[in-house]
């Protein structure tokens, strides 16, 4: 992350308004007690990894950790958010890996292109996202948000094909897919699911 300072993004005003609207909205729709605090601190995280994620397509670790440590406070019960966690992130690093061999070694050799050979279908800071939306909205309801982020996603990646630009940062969709299900999770029934 060459030329990465965290003050330029902390005192950036798109991202503080981006984060002052999303502490707003968290106030108006949760009580107003101490796990207020600790969901404005996760928005306030998670907004700044969007920004840097957008920018530079890495994010620094101490930003990753501190959401790992916050997040548990955001769920309503702490051994649950760990046990989905880890079953959540721990189902994408499999996938991950699959989707990755994929790539390297069975599409790469099909299009003859070379610069395939090192490229992975998740970058690391993605995974420490994944673990805290599971954590957080339970395995269902995180998966309406990897499909949400997904398909925003996708118009991002075909927009960059057009522009010719390789590769699509997740962490920012993440986090839409991830607030849009946390703000919403009220008013979404996932029984269509189970029938």
């Amino acid at each position: 992350m060459e030329g990465f300072n965290i003050k330029s993004f902390i005192f950036d005003k798109k991202v503080i308004l981006v984060q002052v609207l999303l502490i707003l909205f968290a106030m108006a729709v949760f009580d107003k007690d101490v796990k207020l605090v600790f969901i404005s601190l996760l928005v306030y995280v998670l907004v700044l990894l969007s920004f840097i994620d957008y920018k530079y397509k890495a994010v620094p670790d101490y930003l990753l950790l501190s959401v790992l440590f916050i997040a548990p406070f955001v769920s309503d019960n702490m051994l649950q958010f760990i046990q989905n966690g880890f079953m959540f992130a721990g189902g994408f690093v499999i996938l991950n890996f699959v989707v990755t061999f994929y790539i390297q070694n069975i599409k790469a050799r099909i299009t003859k292109n070379e610069l395939l050979k090192n490229q992975t279908a998740l970058g690391e800071g993605d995974i420490p996202i994944i673990a805290m939306m599971g954590g957080i909205l339970g395995i269902k309801y995180a998966l309406l948000a990897i499909v949400v982020a997904s398909c925003i996603a996708l118009v991002h990646s075909v927009y960059n094909k057009i522009k010719k630009e390789d590769e699509t940062p997740f962490i920012p969709y993440l986090v839409t897919g991830f607030l849009v299900i946390f703000f919403m999770v009220d008013y979404i029934k996932l029984e269509w699911v189970l029938e």
